[in-house]
């Protein structure tokens, strides 16, 4: 007759660390279950709402473009009026793009142009601070320093044309600025600094031409 087997305890058996590992995953799990589906639940979340920031700042951008063109459109055809009431719907609806930064030049532009000169400084004022992009930057300081040189403050327009520093103009807006700035100086009766620095732009070989006109025109005030 046949001796019964023993039963095998578990404790008996051979520690094998790989099942031990899988055993301590599980009992992990069992023991956090919650825990770990409300941070499956969180992460899951955050990327369906990314993917949705991100569609929606993409459909954003794409709407704040098609509306910047439309007011560009309509200012290329001299409509002011229209123009100032598209630029000024972007610049409302659109708060923080680069279409907001374009309108807010070009409402600066049109009050210029309107002689709503305040007006004009306010917007051009913001769209300088918040630039990050040369594209019209020029333009922009160059209407500010008019307005100032009207409202013979003199001293504010040397800050003005100071911020342009920061940005990476081509050579042609670096040389009308320094005209700009030329014209400054003759303002304040600083001729010593005005001669030194239409010295140094006659130095520069292969000048435009209306650079070449306007400083000899500045040059000939001394």
């Amino acid at each position: 007759m046949l001796k019964p087997s023993r039963k095998i305890l578990r404790k008996e058996i051979k520690s094998d660390p790989l099942l031990d590992t899988f055993e301590k995953i599980e009992n992990h799990f069992d023991n956090n279950k919650k825990n770990l589906v409300n941070i499956l639940i969180i992460f899951l979340v955050l990327i369906v709402g990314s993917v949705v920031f991100l569609n929606n700042k993409k459909e954003s951008i794409l709407e704040s473009n098609s509306a910047l063109g439309a007011a560009l459109v309509a200012y290329s055809n001299l409509d002011y009026e229209n123009a100032k009431f598209q630029f000024e719907s972007v610049s409302a609806s659109y708060d923080g793009t680069d279409s907001e930064l374009i309108a807010n030049y070009f409402l600066g532009k049109i009050a210029y142009e309107q002689n709503r000169f305040n007006d004009s400084e306010i917007f051009l004022t913001d769209f300088l601070e918040n630039a990050e992009n040369p594209m019209l930057v020029c333009g922009a300081i160059k209407l500010l320093v008019n307005i100032l040189f009207d409202n013979k403050d003199f001293s504010k327009s040397f800050e003005i044309l100071d911020k342009a520093k920061k940005f990476k103009l081509n050579r042609v807006s670096e040389l009308e600025l320094k005209l700009l700035e030329i014209s400054a100086f003759l303002k304040i009766n600083d001729f010593k600094n005005a001669r030194n620095e239409i010295e140094n732009i006659l130095l520069i070989k292969n000048l435009p031409s209306h650079v070449k006109i306007k400083v000899d025109e500045l040059a000939g005030m001394l």
